[in-house]
């Protein structure tokens, strides 16, 4: 128990849903709301922002990662603070609650690690190499399917807008080139998915990837994220739905009537009867989305939707 560590427990939280907010009136504290009854031991300061984004400070990374892994937080750094402190910053949910939780040793204790958190991501001066937003910006319409995007996105060629816009291009490459951020991609998109509304199942909805150009483009980019993002959401990986029989140069800028089905082949049992949720990198013109999702429709699916890191602006 708590009282066993003698240590202060303080809160204050702003609520953005109904469904939070009516749980607390119930009797439930912010605590074991936040936590599901199972409250940490150690000490432990969080700041939680509204669009999903909390910085911690714990004694015990042990336990925090536990607690991470218990309700589907991704750590998306951390780093020692002191010698007996680690600071950093997880993701989370979006859109359900906003404040700040301590448990430490005085008020002033819990009031200074508050602080500090505030001042070490929030001063302006925080050295992201990527964005962190769990809030899809927007969606477009293309032939009646709903495509989803991230981030606005500049291409290389045209002057980038502010430090945001650098983090959004670092983001977008690095998924291209494959490696470590796949999971971190998966993460994020399967958060802005919750925070949509999706809610398929492994038994109706398949992940697929919008083919690379290459073989070798293809599996550098897409089977980590395939497989974290599936998991996380508790739908099918559909990787494996489509094969890029031989490399074809890229497509875009060359023409809306480019036929980029050509060198694929297609494994109907991934599709027939299932919603589809086509993912890719960058949202241009549209023009593969069209093609794959038509292709989908003709070999049985239900539905079909797309999601994006960016669109081109």
């Amino acid at each position: 128990m708590v009282e066993e560590f003698d240590l202060l427990e303080e809160v204050e939280v702003q609520f953005c849903d109904e469904e939070c907010t009516e749980s607390v009136w119930h009797g439930v504290e912010y605590s074991e709301s936040l936590f599901c009854r199972e409250k940490p031991k150690s000490e432990l300061t969080v700041v939680i922002k509204e669009e999903g984004m909390m910085y911690f400070l714990t004694t015990d990374m042990k336990e925090f990662a536990g607690l991470c892994r218990k309700h589907g937080w991704y750590i998306v750094s951390h780093q020692r603070f002191s010698e007996a402190m680690e600071i950093g910053m997880c993701l989370m949910e979006a859109g359900k609650h906003a404040g700040w939780y301590s448990l430490g040793r005085s008020k002033e204790t819990n009031t200074m690690m508050r602080d500090v958190l505030n001042f070490t991501f929030e001063s302006g001066k925080r050295p992201d190499f990527y964005p962190y937003e769990t809030i899809f910006k927007g969606e477009v319409l293309i032939d009646g399917c709903k495509c989803h995007y991230l981030h606005d996105y500049h291409p290389t060629k045209m002057e980038k807008t502010d430090e945001h816009q650098k983090r959004v291009s670092n983001l977008i490459f690095r998924f291209k080139e494959g490696g470590h951020c796949g999971e971190l991609v998966a993460r994020i998109l399967a958060l802005c998915l919750k925070h949509a509304g999706f809610n398929g199942t492994k038994e109706d909805t398949v992940l697929i990837p919008i083919p690379a150009s290459t073989r070798e483009r293809q599996r550098k980019r897409f089977p980590v994220v395939c497989y974290y993002l599936s998991k996380w959401l508790g739908i099918t990986d559909g990787f494996k739905a489509i094969w890029i029989e031989e490399d074809r140069e890229q497509l875009k800028g060359k023409g809306k009537d480019k036929d980029i089905l050509r060198n694929l082949q297609f494994t109907r049992r991934y599709i027939r009867g299932k919603n589809v949720v086509l993912l890719d990198d960058v949202l241009t013109t549209g023009e593969s989305f069209r093609q794959l999702q038509r292709k989908m429709k003709q070999l049985g699916a239900l539905s079909v939707i797309g999601v994006f890191l960016g669109k081109t602006v």
